[in-house]
Protein backbone atom coordinates (compact mmCIF):
# COMPACT_ATOMS: atom_id res chain seq x y z
CA UNK A 1 0.00 0.00 0.00
CA UNK A 2 1.43 3.44 -0.65
CA UNK A 3 0.51 6.50 1.38
CA UNK A 4 0.83 9.96 0.34
CA UNK A 5 0.84 12.83 2.72
CA UNK A 6 1.42 17.10 2.20
CA UNK A 7 -0.25 20.39 3.15
CA UNK A 8 -3.82 20.49 3.80
CA UNK A 9 -4.53 23.42 5.10
CA UNK A 10 -6.58 24.96 2.36
CA UNK A 11 -9.26 23.03 0.26
CA UNK A 12 -6.53 23.85 -3.05
CA UNK A 13 -3.66 21.71 -0.91
CA UNK A 14 -6.13 18.91 -0.39
CA UNK A 15 -7.17 18.94 -4.07
CA UNK A 16 -3.59 19.10 -4.77
CA UNK A 17 -3.00 15.96 -2.81
CA UNK A 18 -6.15 14.44 -4.00
CA UNK A 19 -4.81 14.37 -7.42
CA UNK A 20 -1.79 13.58 -6.76
CA UNK A 21 -2.92 9.94 -4.40
CA UNK A 22 -4.71 9.39 -7.64
CA UNK A 23 -1.92 9.72 -9.90
CA UNK A 24 0.11 7.21 -7.63
CA UNK A 25 -2.37 4.96 -6.82
CA UNK A 26 -1.90 6.06 -3.24
CA UNK A 27 -3.79 6.50 -0.27
CA UNK A 28 -4.01 9.71 1.77
CA UNK A 29 -1.98 9.33 5.06
CA UNK A 30 -5.37 10.43 6.84
CA UNK A 31 -7.85 7.94 5.22
CA UNK A 32 -9.29 6.07 8.41
CA UNK A 33 -9.03 2.88 6.74
CA UNK A 34 -4.83 2.85 6.34
CA UNK A 35 -3.54 0.00 8.02
CA UNK A 36 0.14 1.13 8.63
CA UNK A 37 1.52 -2.07 8.96
CA UNK A 38 0.58 -2.66 4.79
CA UNK A 39 2.00 0.56 4.03
CA UNK A 40 5.47 -0.31 1.70
CA UNK A 41 5.53 3.47 0.27
CA UNK A 42 5.42 6.82 1.91
CA UNK A 43 5.61 9.99 -0.06
CA UNK A 44 5.31 13.44 0.62
CA UNK A 45 4.28 16.16 -1.44
CA UNK A 46 6.62 19.89 -1.43
CA UNK A 47 5.45 22.04 1.65
CA UNK A 48 4.66 18.85 4.36
CA UNK A 49 6.86 20.68 6.85
CA UNK A 50 4.67 23.47 7.43
CA UNK A 51 1.64 21.83 8.01
CA UNK A 52 0.74 19.67 11.33
CA UNK A 53 -0.94 16.97 10.03
CA UNK A 54 1.14 15.73 7.70
CA UNK A 55 4.44 16.31 10.27
CA UNK A 56 2.36 13.76 12.42
CA UNK A 57 1.72 11.36 9.43
CA UNK A 58 5.72 11.72 8.73
CA UNK A 59 6.34 11.10 12.44
CA UNK A 60 4.14 8.19 11.87
CA UNK A 61 6.06 6.75 9.03
CA UNK A 62 9.59 7.36 10.58
CA UNK A 63 8.34 5.34 13.68
CA UNK A 64 7.25 2.07 11.26
CA UNK A 65 10.78 2.97 10.06
CA UNK A 66 8.98 3.52 6.17
CA UNK A 67 11.67 5.02 3.93
CA UNK A 68 10.26 8.72 3.00
CA UNK A 69 10.10 9.79 -0.60
CA UNK A 70 9.66 13.31 -1.44
CA UNK A 71 7.11 13.95 -4.59
CA UNK A 72 7.63 17.86 -6.36
CA UNK A 73 4.51 18.91 -7.98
Amino acid sequence: MIILTGPQTSADERGDLDEMAGLLDARLACSTDVVWADVTAFYCMDGWERCPLATADVGVARAFGLPITRVHR
